[in-house]
């Protein structure tokens, strides 16, 4: 059966440590969700108002304060429910790149395996442990859309030797994402999209382990 995209993806590179943050829109219901705000709220909000589409959800790929900056700043203007892992809660407590210093209240934690409707475009939650405890993947199997935060990037993967991180949790991780199909595009929090057949690194586990661990 032939399938008519009906997703509309927005990326949107945000300084200064180029993170990228998503707007995900089903262009049929008009509703979307952001992706890791970052300190992009002016330009998020901006293309919210130029398409006048409902941001109905608020996500976050993990708790790093470089990714979850406007958080309070997105959730107050649109009024979209806020979304992260329940392990990666407690970075919210203080961001120190926050332009609003109040916290955004998460509304509901991911659950493994839990899916998330935007519109008609629905969102499986994977959850990817190793460069945070809360890590998730948002894998949007009809688009055959990967959205990895820090989990995955083009010829690399999110560092493993900060607070909550752990090198054999990465490892199972990349290897669970190695499964998906190959035509799979990957939009990473920072870098270019990719595809899991570009990254077949991850198939290689002798490979894998002496880049986890170097």
């Amino acid at each position: 059966m032939f399938w008519l995209s009906i997703m509309i993806i927005e990326r949107f590179v945000v300084p200064p440590i180029d993170n990228n943050t998503y707007l995900i829109i089903d262009d049929t219901l008009n509703q979307a969700a952001v992706i890791d705000p970052s300190l992009g709220s002016e330009v998020i909000l901006n293309k919210i108002k130029e398409t006048d589409v409902n941001v109905t959800h608020l996500l976050n790929t993990h708790g790093h304060p470089d990714h979850t900056c406007d958080n309070s700043i997105i959730k107050e203007v649109t009024e979209s429910k806020f979304m992260i892992h329940k392990l990666d809660a407690y970075f919210l407590l203080e961001n120190q790149f926050a332009k609003n210093k109040s916290l955004a209240k998460v509304d509901e934690f991911f659950i493994e395996d839990g899916i998330i409707k935007i519109g008609k475009i629905e969102v499986k939650v994977i959850h990817t442990p190793g460069h945070s405890e809360g890590s998730c993947c948002f894998y949007i199997p009809r688009e055959k859309i990967l959205f990895s935060g820090d989990t995955l990037f083009e010829g690399s993967f999110g560092r493993v030797d900060l607070l909550g991180c752990d090198p054999n949790k990465m490892f199972e991780s990349l290897t669970k994402l190695s499964k998906l199909p190959k035509d799979v595009k990957v939009y990473p929090g920072h870098g270019y999209p990719t595809t899991i057949g570009n990254e077949s690194w991850i198939n290689n586990q002798d490979l894998l382990k002496s880049m986890i661990n170097r």
